[in-house]
């Protein structure tokens, strides 16, 4: 970390410097020097006419002792013809040691490309390459070659018979010399580097000497300064050094600018996503580097830096403006629901008191109190899912939410279908049985299912949790909303299967006495439940993605009031309609009862033995009905009716009613 912040900061140094020399004044030379190491092995492929003409001339020497049997046109023909082509390669030198080119004391012929065409020339005469400030040659000088190759070659002449044999010393790409980047101040006034090539003689002993340098140049002008950051999908190039040396704020991204050259500031600030750029109406919607570098010269320490992005608005992924991407929800339509959802919890409430306040009454202690309650229990859990629905979904309200939903359910509809249950068994056992199912019992029968519908949702808690899911209507606004999974779906199942086991029930008591005889409000529950409860949950699936989450939350409402405010009424309506009009008294003679028949008052001693056992007949906390088979002459009633009656016991000799007399239990 440390080293790469050095290298960040001597990078940063040194892009100043290039905006610094390239805005000033300079003298002729090539001192000005960038001290920066940089990846030159992309550069290498050009590198190999400067290894040629070195090998050529160190052959030459090998021959002739020196290069004097050389005209000096050329050495301007190898350097002209290094730099023709359409290259990077802006120039080329051969630079000698004193003494090995007698014509000239120093001798440094050079080409490079102006304006379209090769020029060529000798630096040394108005430049000493051979002063030590000199690195593409200087360098090279220094070196130790005592690991250079040496081959043997042989040449044969046209007008001799014998081969030439001698040493040939061969320069690689190895031996040569990268110089670091420099401004040619006075040349071309570029930036360029070069590679140095080493021309070789060789000394008694057969080890390779110096001899001079055969270089090429590459321009840098048209070298792209790459600020941006290093990332794995960019491709790396020589000046990698100045990557990570941009200025861009924590909003935006580096985007490089290509074929800006070798320039300070090539690059853009591209607001990333979640973000847009401040002013909407630009062509190109990007912070400039060029003025955001001018900006950090003149400024830098004194102000923050500006050129930041602005985010977008909520839930948007990228955007060009702050136009919402969220459906605006509808608080008046949601307080309309939550206030539906308050008036049918105190509606159960009421209920629930009427039930307790006429628990005594036949028509509704027929029905199981205690099971009401439980119902009206449900129905207010059921309703409180539309408390926590009503602000917009987050992961924790979405795992809250199908507590009460389904745990509600299963009170709810596990005590309906539990005391029918009872009914079933009461009616369909055999002439002689003693059945014995109190309210406790019956409870002990609905915790099971109570607890199992608690287990699943805990799993589904902890295991695979609901969550916020993202849609998109087809006006392009998203909402958010807790995701359907597969575990909604094993739930419902799961439901429905109860639901079609209640519709069971309530055929097996279809021909129950009057009191007993719910099952056709129960069956129409259920049945509105399985049919009208599975259409709203499909069309909330089709609905969901163009009309919104205000239209769902609706949706939501008319499911509960097809599951709660339908079944309530179903179920409690006639028996406080019975209460209303006094066919729901005990014992009363001559009154309607639920089913519409009227019970015909017996004489005193039966009613009053039959007001005794009475709490025993029906669906309270004592129920302990004897089955005692008839003979032909005793009491004829109805097929059900015989299960409640003989219950009685009483004496046939104490009273033989007409059979007119028990068309009704």
């Amino acid at each position: 970390m440390l080293y790469f912040s050095e290298r960040l900061a001597a990078a940063k140094k040194a892009l100043e410097y290039v905006n610094r020399v390239e805005n000033s004044q300079c003298s002729g030379g090539t001192e000005e020097v960038l001290q920066l190491v940089f990846n030159t092995s992309v550069w290498r492929v050009y590198t190999e006419p400067a290894i040629r003409t070195a090998n050529v001339l160190s052959s030459i020497i090998q021959i002739d002792g020196n290069l004097d049997s050389l005209e000096e046109k050329i050495f301007y023909t190898f350097v002209r013809n290094n730099v023709h082509g359409d290259s990077l390669i802006f120039g080329s030198a051969i630079a000698l040691e004193p003494g090995l080119y007698s014509l000239y004391e120093r001798f440094c012929p050079y080409s490079f490309k102006k304006n379209g065409s090769v020029s060529a020339f000798d630096i040394a005469v108005n430049y000493n390459y051979l002063s030590n400030g000199t690195e593409w040659y200087n360098a090279v000088r220094v070196k130790d070659f005592g690991n250079a190759t040496v081959k043997q070659d042989s040449i044969t002449f046209n007008a001799s018979t014998t081969s030439l044999q001698f040493d040939q010393p061969t320069a690689k790409y190895e031996n040569g010399h990268w110089t670091f980047p420099y401004y040619d101040c006075g040349g071309g006034d570029i930036w360029m580097v070069t590679y140095s090539a080493p021309i070789f003689d060789l000394d008694t002993n057969k080890t390779p000497i110096f001899k001079g340098v055969a270089t090429i140049d590459i321009e840098l002008t048209n070298v792209d300064i790459n600020q941006c950051d290093l990332s794995d999908e960019s491709d790396g190039g020589a000046l990698d050094v100045f990557r990570g040396t941009h200025h861009c704020q924590a909003t935006t991204k580096c985007v490089p600018l290509i074929g800006q050259g070798f320039r300070r500031g090539a690059y853009q600030c591209h607001c990333v996503d979640g973000y847009y750029f401040p002013v909407v109406d630009s062509s190109i919607r990007a912070y400039s580097g060029y003025d955001i570098e001018r900006y950090i010269d003149k400024y830098f320490g004194l102000v923050t830096i500006p050129f930041r992005c602005l985010p977008c608005p909520r839930g948007c992924d990228t955007c060009v403006d702050d136009t919402p991407c969220l459906f605006p929800m509808e608080l008046g339509i949601r307080i309309v629901v939550v206030l539906f959802a308050v008036i049918m919890i105190v509606g159960c409430c009421v209920v629930s008191f009427v039930v307790f306040k006429y628990r005594t009454q036949m028509v509704i202690k027929t029905a199981s109190p205690i099971f009401l309650h439980l119902m009206c229990l449900g129905a207010i859990l059921m309703c409180c899912q539309l408390f926590v629905a009503f602000p917009e979904p987050t992961d924790i309200s979405c795992i809250i939410e199908i507590w009460p939903q389904h745990l509600g359910f299963s009170i709810m509809f596990g005590a309906l279908i539990v005391k029918t249950w009872r009914i079933s068994i009461i009616f369909s056992v055999g002439s002689v049985k003693r059945v014995s199912l109190p309210d406790i019992a019956l409870l002990k029968r609905l915790s099971p299912l109570v607890s199992l519908f608690i287990i699943v949702l805990l799993v589904w808690s902890i295991v695979d949790p609901p969550s916020v899911h993202i849609l998109t209507t087809t006006s392009s606004l998203k909402f958010f909303t807790c995701a359907v999974t597969y575990w909604h779906y094993a739930m419902y199942g799961g439901e429905a299967l109860l639901l079609l086991f209640g519709v069971y029930l309530c055929f097996t008591v279809r021909k129950a006495p009057a009191h007993f005889n719910e099952s056709k409000h129960i069956t129409w529950a259920v049945y509105n439940a399985i049919i009208l409860g599975s259409f709203i949950i499909i069309l909330t699936q089709f609905m969901a993605v163009s009309n919104g989450p205000d239209v769902l939350y609706l949706l939501l409402l008319a499911q509960h009031q097809v599951l709660i405010t339908i079944t309530m009424v179903l179920i409690f309506a006639p028996k406080f309609w019975a209460l209303y009009k006094g066919s729901g008294s005990d014992g009363e003679a001559g009154v309607t009862t639920i089913t519409g028949r009227v019970k015909q008052q017996l004489p005193t001693t039966v009613n009053k033995l039959r007001s005794d056992v009475r709490s025993t007949a029906v669906q309270t906390d004592d129920i302990n009905l004897e089955m005692i088979a008839t003979r032909s002459d005793s009491i004829k009633t109805s097929k059900y009716s015989s299960k409640v009656s003989p219950l009685l016991e009483v004496p046939a000799t104490s009273f033989k009613p007409d059979e007119s007399n028990h068309s009704e239990s």
